[in-house]
């Protein structure tokens, strides 16, 4: 499938290891300097020492540009029945996000910003 250019929502559609579900993930382009932001918040400097911080990196980047997912991918419990988590009525699906399936958020941050690889001679159609 081609790239569509100028396309505002792009979508990744993810293998949910906890429930086996494919779960979409819809999020928008990172800006330039999101990208450099994110390369340079991988490591930081604390007492002298350099500190590894990608797992929070990609965490925090992740949220930043994710602006939804499929509806009904995820449930809440609400009233002691599960219900589908809403934007609309969970203003807070962000956070719970984050708290609870940050794996996912994480490894979207990792496609985006991370996740270029060069294709094979087989793959690309080249000889």
């Amino acid at each position: 499938m081609a790239r569509v250019l100028g396309e505002e929502r792009q979508a990744l559609r993810i293998q949910d290891p906890m429930s086996g579900s494919v779960i979409t993930l819809y999020y928008r382009r990172p800006t330039s300097e999101e990208r450099v932001a994110y390369q340079l918040s991988a490591f930081r400097i604390e007492g002298g020492e350099r500190r590894f911080c990608l797992g929070e990196t990609r965490l925090k980047f992740g949220l930043e540009i994710l602006t939804g997912f499929g509806e009904g991918d995820f449930q809440v419990r609400e009233e002691g029945r599960e219900v589908p988590l809403d934007p609309a009525r969970h203003p807070d699906w962000q956070a719970r996000l984050a708290e609870h399936a940050p794996d996912l958020v994480s490894y979207l941050a990792q496609q985006v910003f991370e996740g270029l690889r060069l294709a094979g001679r087989e793959e690309s159609g080249r000889d």
